[in-house]
């Protein structure tokens, strides 16, 4: 089927895009179903995004108007035998306007500065049916000078933005920023690489330009320089208090604190989650579980697999930056040593495996809530570190977790319409590192049993050196309304969760005296191990009066330390193909 689409920004100040979708009726039917997808891939949350269209048309050619109705929250029938027409014609369209005032990588943000148009957010489809080279063209006001995309570019006029894609899912898959946006690039084994920034930059002295580009080659020469794409953009919206990225078959949207790029740590940050996207061109895009493609845009595309999908990537983004010689082992140990405090302060990591963290993303990760710590575990957290215990045990097989990624595009080359099952990825490492490498990889995947770290740091040339903390253990995050003390999570098992403390409790008085913000930071000082409390509590307007006896801390990570650089270094850098 064949489809245009016209997408108008007249007054960018109001918030709206209308969109219009040319189409041609099908021969022999009377009925036809368009949607407007629910979640984006990548994104596991159904988002809903058809609750922002304010008014939908749809009318022939000449004109006149067609009778429809809608299905569902996010799909809209056609009925031509329903329709009082004059005169039936083959072409008609269909007319909607949405608002768009969110600015996350996965939504669309409209104002008076700039437009950013996530795909799935405001393109609507056909039910059934897909799209053969669909052509899209871009209308907006003249104070806007650039429209930055990855689709082919097909305008005879300059003043014309007029692109193609190969079909649908290719089309809702390449982001879209127009404005005034600041653009550069360089060029990689012969393809242009687009660099657009959107909002404002302290003043810093990192080479951006050049550091994007020792990412690419650095990702790159993972899979023999085999660039799946003949362009490349890396979209950043440079914002306050923002973070995040997602990947796209030729670009990423990633967003970022402007103002932090001079301190050194949140710039490797940045590059970590430039190489993060960057690689997901390969891992995800293409190599993919099998579950994740073609997509039902409408209901959720559940998985066990993305601790492949996402471990597999967080694994390596922050070991990029090492190897294109953007940080030291010493910068890159202390992200695993955060990554690894994270996860061993997570209780949920002894309830849910990584297969069914995973498979519970639609209603686990992305709604967070004040039990999540104790209920699950992120697949990115954990999976990451399980990639990382992966290559110390393939390492000691003469392999490498760079060998793993060498068979899987090998696989996917193979078969690029077939996405992946756990029984081949399991094949592969077992065909990598032995039965005992696989027999523990795939009980880091199934089950939530302990891992040792401290043997997989020990065989790539590093220590994990632990001390014991002498605070007073309570078990509760805090969070603070101006002086007020608020539990936002209680751990599981602490002794403020056999106390009786809920999430939302103030904490008001402790043994008589008044606790605010400043007691919370200092209770170690005041308090002591064993010894029984009266704690007085704000819940639902109301006081409650709780017994509680705090515990030992557990112990901390102090270190990852380099005990023989030599092996480290070597464990850690790239493994070139024997």
């Amino acid at each position: 089927m064949k489809a245009h689409y016209l997408v108008q920004i007249d007054k960018p100040e109001q918030n709206h895009v209308k969109v219009t979708l040319k189409l041609t009726k099908p021969v022999g039917g009377d009925k036809i179903q368009v949607f407007l997808p629910s979640w984006s891939p990548g994104s596991y949350l159904l988002r809903e995004y058809a609750r922002h269209i304010r008014w939908f048309s749809a009318s022939q050619a000449n004109g006149e108007a067609l009778f429809h109705t809608q299905l569902n929250k996010g799909v809209w029938e056609i009925d031509w035998k329903k329709s009082d027409l004059k005169k039936e014609t083959e072409g008609f369209e269909v007319s909607y306007e949405i608002y768009g005032k969110e600015l996350t990588v996965r939504t669309i943000h409209i104002d008076a500065s700039h437009a950013y148009l996530h795909g799935p957010a405001y393109l609507m489809g056909v039910v059934g049916e897909g799209f053969t080279d669909p052509t899209i063209e871009f209308r907006f006001p003249p104070v806007w000078s650039k429209l930055s995309c990855g689709l082919k570019d097909i305008s005879e006029k300059r003043n014309v933005f007029l692109y193609s894609a190969k079909n649908y899912d290719e089309l809702i898959d390449t982001p879209v920023e127009i404005g005034c946006q600041e653009t550069d690039g360089f060029v990689f084994e012969g393809i242009p690489h687009h660099i657009v920034n959107y909002g404002e930059l302290y003043p810093h002295k990192n080479d951006i330009k050049g550091d994007l580009k020792k990412i690419v080659a650095t990702v790159a020469k993972h899979f023999d320089n085999d660039l799946p794409y003949d362009q490349y953009l890396f979209i950043t919206h440079f914002v306050p208090k923002l973070f995040g990225g997602l990947e796209h078959l030729n670009s990423t949207a990633l967003q970022f604190d402007g103002r932090k790029l001079a301190n050194k740590k949140d710039y490797q940050n940045y590059l970590s989650l430039a190489a993060h996207e960057y690689f997901h061109l390969w891992n995800v895009k293409r190599i993919r579980p099998k579950e994740l493609g073609p997509f039902d845009y409408l209901n959720e595309n559940y998985t066990s697999m993305l601790w492949l999908a996402e471990g597999l990537t967080s694994f390596l983004d922050d070991l990029f930056v090492y190897r294109a010689e953007l940080s030291t082992i010493e910068e890159y140990l202390e992200v695993v040593k955060a990554n690894l405090e994270a996860y061993l302060n997570t209780p949920g990591r002894h309830y849910h495996s990584l297969e069914q963290s995973s498979f519970n993303a639609w209603v686990k990760l992305y709604r967070p809530d004040e039990n999540s710590k104790n209920s699950t575990v992120s697949y990115y957290l954990k999976g990451g570190l399980v990639f990382m215990v992966l290559h110390s045990l393939l390492l000691q097989k003469g392999s490498s977790v760079d060998d793993l990624l060498r068979a899987l595009w090998k696989d996917f080359k193979r078969r690029p319409e077939t996405g992946l099952t756990r029984e081949e990825v399991y094949g592969m490492v077992k065909d990598l590192g032995g039965d005992d490498v696989f027999q523990a990889f795939s009980t880091m995947i199934e089950t939530t049993q302990d891992i040792d770290f401290d043997s997989a740091m020990k065989n790539m040339g590093c220590e994990l050196k632990w001390i014991d903390n002498p605070n007073p253990y309570l078990g509760i995050d805090w969070e603070w309304q101006n002086d007020k003390a608020i539990a936002r999570t209680v751990i599981i098992d602490s002794p403020a969760h056999k106390a009786g403390v809920n999430a939302g409790d103030e904490m008001i008085f402790l043994n008589g005296y008044r606790f605010q913000r400043e007691d919370a930071e200092k209770l170690g000082t005041m308090v002591m191990v064993d010894q029984n409390y009266e704690l007085i509590v704000g819940r639902m307007g109301r006081l409650t009066r709780l017994e509680i006896m705090p515990t030992v801390s557990p112990r901390m990570l102090k270190e990852i330390a380099v005990v023989d650089r030599a092996l480290a270094v070597k464990s850690f850098s790239f493994s070139k193909r024997p």
